[in-house]
């Protein structure tokens, strides 16, 4: 019984499409128009026809679902390349990694979402977190950072002021013995320790910058060169 209406519906549609010239058409359709929407009536009237209510809505919730599951994945497979960016980007936010190596050796690091760069660093051997930041004339490490890398807090002597985020704050010099930021590694690097408790996060500031061939940002990305 539900085939009877579909195949009627095919049948008036087949005998339509016959009858009538193919360069006249029908209802102002033209006749591949006309055979498709009688095979989509069709196929909706054999779902339809002889349902319950409650099947109907099962069936219409389980379409919505389907379209819903579609649209998702069609939108991620368009936007794959902005949805990539921006896992990178978070991922650059929660858990900062190894910058990546370019193909001329350069070292690479992805924004944060905010747009800083943190740029992972090792110093003396030991990992460490740095701000890009050319607004800063060397770098300067945290007391954290600097005990870390192995610098004696005993001999420090805190006698340069700086400013930063928290204000100003008094810093003591010191050179690192070795500081590498991906493939590029330097030697006796000048460097500030600040105050406890005076810095959030270390700086990636020009006593590192400025031995570089170059360095510059391009779409959402820290590009450092060695000489």
């Amino acid at each position: 019984m539900r085939l009877f209406l579909p195949l009627a519906i095919l049948a008036v549609a087949v005998a339509v499409l016959m009858l009538t010239p193919a360069d006249v058409k029908i209802a102002g359709l033209d006749h591949k128009t006309v055979g498709s929407a009688a095979g989509l009536v069709a196929l909706l009237a054999y779902f339809l026809v002889g349902r319950r209510p409650s099947d109907l809505a099962r069936m219409a919730g389980s379409v919505a679902v389907w379209g819903v599951l579609f649209a998702l994945v069609a939108g991620v497979y368009a936007y794959r390349y902005e949805a990539n960016d921006f896992v990178e980007r978070m991922t650059s936010e929660l858990m900062p990694s190894e910058p990546a190596v370019g193909q001329g050796g350069e070292a690479i690091v992805r924004s944060r979402l905010g747009g800083a760069f943190a740029v992972t660093a090792h110093i003396n051997g030991a990992r460490a977190t740095l701000l890009f930041d050319t607004g800063a004339s060397m770098v300067v490490l945290t007391a954290s950072d600097a005990r870390r890398a192995g610098v004696n807090a005993a001999s420090l002597v805190y006698d340069v002021p700086v400013t930063t985020a928290n204000g100003s704050a008094m810093a003591a010099e010191v050179r690192l013995d070795e500081m590498s930021v991906g493939p590029i590694a330097m030697r006796r690097v000048p460097a500030l320790v600040a105050k406890p408790g005076a810095l959030e996060e270390s700086l990636l500031g020009m006593s590192f910058l400025e031995r570089l061939k170059s360095y510059s940002v391009e779409r959402g990305k820290l590009i450092l060169t060695a000489k």
